[in-house]
């Protein structure tokens, strides 16, 4: 029967089919293929695990031991400036600060860092034992410690304050951490709450099938989620932190020149602007700061191809005055080096890739000798005003009230000395505290304002000096012509003199000098009715008036010349007669600035020459640079068109009697014995009850000149009651610094 135990059906249909191979005929073969299937992945799997073991366990090693590359720039030295008399108004110091790396510390250690600092002691071998890996930490904790002895040594402080410093940073750097895990487990439980709700959507209205879809694509897409035991690693535990900064230069190379007694240690090099005079002309030295946003894009616009001074965000860039003008000069080119650092951050090696080149120094014109001299005259001298004295009693000042002397070089154009009054201290704009800066803000004398290159006042009789020439090249007025001036022109209530106001009188009969010398107001308004405000306007135009000097400092302002002319439009004003008066005598709506005036005084004294006031005198090329020659700046000059020589010979005439002579505005304020002075005072009127603006303009010595000056006193009353003695001042300044020499023999003491 088929279906009996030894039933051999299979076996005769078997032997009917042919002598094939059959697997259930030998078991044995069946266990030897699948065993086979088996191991032969598990050899080929072991000899790769081999391979990498034996064979290719540097090259994983290496990977431990990787390394990163980087550029940085290295900072480089701007400029000086510097004055003629050598010394150095601004200058950029090198500040060195030291930096550590965040692992080295931690406390406690971070455990990965530290086993990973261990096994770099060891050799490959050595890695796998145990018990040297934990001597080798022992002795990273022990190199640790030895580092912060031996700094604290270095740094001449004690261990205690560097740990101090060290747990500050660390307290900054956990709180980063904490902050930016929980912004992370935040997001992402917020994400899990948004799965879940998907899934919970998905199982109510699809199959399934399309869940299952669903998980297998998102698994496939979506990156690993960070396991929650796992916290992020931020950037401030693989950097360098400060722990102290500005120290002295020596520590700073003692600790660079060995790098083995301090890892993880980082030297900061940087460079600082500093103006070690502080206050000395700071107007005009102007201030180097951060680059903004809007300047560093127009030159990004301006250079498309490349900026030639390489200008990035961060780098300092002239702001005002002589460090702005002359930025090209000043400006230092960074250098270039290759840092090498290991994968937690740390530096390992620095290579100098491209030196940093130092900018050229600037030389100024000023003489600082006399410009300190001029500052504290200036001071004194509002001090007297708002506190007055025995002699003279305290002026009813505004509280606004300053100051401006400006001395310039009659045949080049050099400023020497000039000074605004209140002024500040650079040093306060480079980092102000909000509470500095503030004060400096909401004082009410603007210490910030440049008073002689912004400052638009009307210039008062000083400007008869131009109206003198106006007349003599007009022709229409005789100089040597008497003129009988009752102390008024047509009315006694109108167009008067000082001295008809006080007194009651005039001049009697008088000439153009002697119409000079005591200031007569009424034979100027006679002068300019005769011959017409066109041609003061003219004069006043060929002068420089209504226009800036040039001088190479940015922001002058070119004070207002009005136009007689007919208006051409509406929004000009229309001209009146008594502005032609007005304007002869210094009034009207006529405003200068103290530059314009000390130039105008200047041209008296050359013989006509139009010079450029400048700042400037020469470039000294860097160490660095390939060219060792002085750069001399060079300024035009021109004549003035039309003027005759004999015109301004008269015109010094009347300035000089103004100080020499007994009845001159400025004999009993300015005349010194020493040295003959030539000038003219000036009262300008301000209105709204404030007080009238002192001026006084003039030349030095009177015969020779070389020195032209301006002196002007915002709200001070009268010129030569007030800025008279404030010329006089300047005067034997200019005597004490030599750069005057006596003219007369001091007289001796009885």
């Amino acid at each position: 029967m088929r279906n009996r135990l030894g039933n051999d059906h299979m076996t005769l249909e078997n032997e009917a089919a042919g002598q094939s191979f059959q697997v259930d005929r030998l078991p044995g073969v069946r266990v030897f293929l699948l065993g086979l299937i088996l191991v032969v992945p598990l050899l080929a799997v072991s000899g790769r695990l081999l391979f990498i073991q034996m064979m290719n366990a540097e090259h994983f090693y290496s990977q431990f031991g990787k390394t990163t590359e980087s550029f940085e720039s290295i900072p480089s030295r701007d400029g000086r400036i510097v004055s003629i008399d050598g010394r150095v108004l601004a200058l950029d110091v090198e500040r060195f600060d030291l930096q550590a790396h965040y692992r080295w510390l931690e406390e406690p250690p971070n455990p990965r860092w530290l086993k990973q600092q261990a096994l770099t002691l060891l050799e490959p071998v050595e890695r796998r034992n145990r018990e040297k890996v934990e001597a080798a930490q022992e002795k990273v904790l022990a190199r640790r410690q030895q580092l912060w002895d031996e700094l604290a040594q270095v740094m001449k402080t004690s261990p205690e304050d560097l740990q101090t410093s060290c747990r500050d940073v660390q307290q900054r750097v956990e709180t980063i951490i904490e902050s930016v895990n929980e912004r992370a487990a935040q997001k992402e439980e917020a994400s899990s709450s948004d799965d879940s709700d998907v899934e919970t959507q998905a199982a109510t209205e699809q199959d399934q099938l399309q869940k299952f879809w669903t998980l297998f694509k998102d698994a496939l897409t979506r990156p690993p989620r960070r396991p929650r035991r796992e916290r992020i690693v931020v950037r401030e535990e693989l950097d360098y932190h400060t722990l102290a900064s500005g120290i002295p230069r020596e520590i700073a190379l003692a600790i660079s020149a060995h790098p083995e007694r301090f890892p993880g240690i980082h030297i900061q090099v940087a460079t600082l602007r500093e103006y070690p005079q502080k206050t000395l002309a700071p107007h005009e030295i102007g201030v180097r700061h951060r680059i903004d946003e809007k300047t560093l894009k127009a030159r990004q616009q301006r250079f498309p191809e490349g900026d030639p001074l390489d200008y990035k965000e961060g780098d300092r860039i002239g702001k005002m005055g002589v460090e702005r003008t002359y930025d090209r000069y000043l400006r230092g080119l960074r250098g270039l080096k290759k840092v090498v650092r290991n994968r937690q951050g740390e530096i390992i090696r620095t290579e100098i890739i491209r030196e940093p080149k130092s900018g050229d120094d600037v030389v100024l014109t000023l003489n600082t000798g006399l410009q300190d001299q001029v500052q504290d005259l200036l001071d004194e001298s509002l001090q007297e005003l708002r506190v007055g004295t025995e002699e003279q009693p305290a002026e009813q000042t505004d509280p606004a009230a300053g100051g401006c002397i400006v001395v310039l070089d009659v045949r080049t154009g050099a400023i020497v000395a000039t000074a605004s009054a209140p002024r500040y201290d650079l040093n306060l704009l480079l980092h102000p505290t909000p509470e500095e800066w503030q004060a400096v803000l909401n004082d009410p004398r603007r210490p910030l304002f440049p008073r002689a290159t912004q400052m638009m006042l009307p210039p008062g009789s000083t400007f008869k000096a131009l109206t003198s020439i106006a007349l003599m090249e007009s022709g229409k007025v005789d100089p040597d012509e008497p003129y009988i001036c009752r102390g008024y022109l047509d009315r006694p209530d109108r167009h008067r003199d000082y001295i008809y106001r006080h007194f009651g009188v005039g001049h009697n009969e008088l000439t153009l000098t002697r119409a000079l010398r005591e200031s007569c107001n009424v034979y100027f308004f006679q002068a300019a009715r005769t011959m017409g405000a066109e041609t003061i306007h003219h004069w006043a135009d060929q002068l420089g008036f209504g226009k800036p000097t040039g001088i190479d400092i940015p922001g002058e302002r070119g004070g207002h010349l009005p136009d007689p002319s007919p208006p051409k439009s509406e929004k000009k004003s229309p001209w009146y007669p008594g502005d032609t008066l007005g304007m002869a005598i210094g009034q009207s709506r006529l405003t200068v600035t103290p530059l314009q005036i000390a130039r105008l005084m200047a041209v008296v004294a050359n013989d006509g020459e139009m010079v450029v006031p400048h700042l400037a005198h020469s470039v000294v090329p860097s160490a660095e640079s390939s060219t060792t020659t002085r750069q001399m700046i060079s300024y035009p000059r021109r004549y003035v068109s039309g003027i005759h020589p004999g015109t301004l010979e008269r015109v010094r005439e009347g300035l000089i009697e103004v100080v020499a002579h007994p009845r001159g505005t400025g004999y009993k304020t300015v005349r010194l014995k020493e040295i003959s002075i030539a000038g003219k005072t000036g009262t300008a009127e301000t209105g709204g009850g404030k007080n009238d603006h002192a001026w006084f303009a003039g030349f030095v010595p009177a015969q020779r000149p070389k020195y032209a000056f301006a002196v002007v006193i915002e709200h001070g009353g009268s010129g030569s009651r007030v800025a008279g003695p404030v010329a006089q001042k300047l005067v034997r300044a200019m005597l004490d610094t030599s750069l005057l020499q006596p003219t007369q023999p001091k007289l001796q003491a009885n």
